[in-house]
């Protein structure tokens, strides 16, 4: 199995005891959250996924496909069931077929999956797809690549009259400024 393919297995393993918790949009966003958390803290992506915009959020590119591997690998099984909290909706859910072994992962990759988990666990897809529509999602088209490097733009403030002064009083000591 592929790193990506461990995380997707441990994720879904750790949803056994409530599987109807996590549908396949719960787990696309569960990703998204994790890949940025890890980008954010570590500098680099956990998964090694690209993310694509869709109509609800960003989804892993040949997300359907790395899914189908794991089904057909028997290490996962995918089911119909109602949504988590809305009878009336259907979602794909999912078992794990084998017990992730723990010694595939480092501390701090269980560490920040573990942490999103627990943060998302009892949210609803639909309500996680509304947080994943922030800047970067507005700024790309639908089918565009959505760059988890992004994560950083949220440490982005505009420049304010503060910021300017401060920027010419350094330039003003070091001589590159005049009035």
């Amino acid at each position: 199995m592929t790193k990506l393919e461990k995380i997707i297995n441990y994720i879904i393993y750790s949803f056994r005891d409530e599987p109807l918790k996590l549908g396949k949009l719960k787990l696309a966003k569960i990703l998204w959250f994790s890949d940025r958390a890890f980008m954010y803290k570590y500098s680099e992506t956990l998964t090694g996924l690209e993310y694509i915009k869709m109509q609800y959020g960003p989804l892993p590119k040949k997300y359907d496909k790395i899914l189908k591997s794991l089904e057909n690998d028997r290490v996962i099984h995918s089911y119909q069931s109602n949504a988590y909290g809305n009878d009336d909706k259907k979602q794909i859910c999912f078992h794990s077929l084998i017990e992730p072994n723990m010694n595939d992962f480092n501390a701090k990759e269980i560490q920040i999956i573990d942490e999103v988990m627990a943060r998302l666990k009892d949210e609803r897809a639909v309500d996680l797809s509304k947080q994943t529509h922030d800047k970067l999602w507005e700024s790309v088209n639908i089918g565009e690549i959505m760059p988890i490097e992004a994560v950083f733009w949220n440490d982005i403030e505009p420049v304010n009259e503060e910021d300017i002064k401060w920027a010419k009083a350094v330039l003003k000591t070091k001589g590159f400024y005049a009035d």
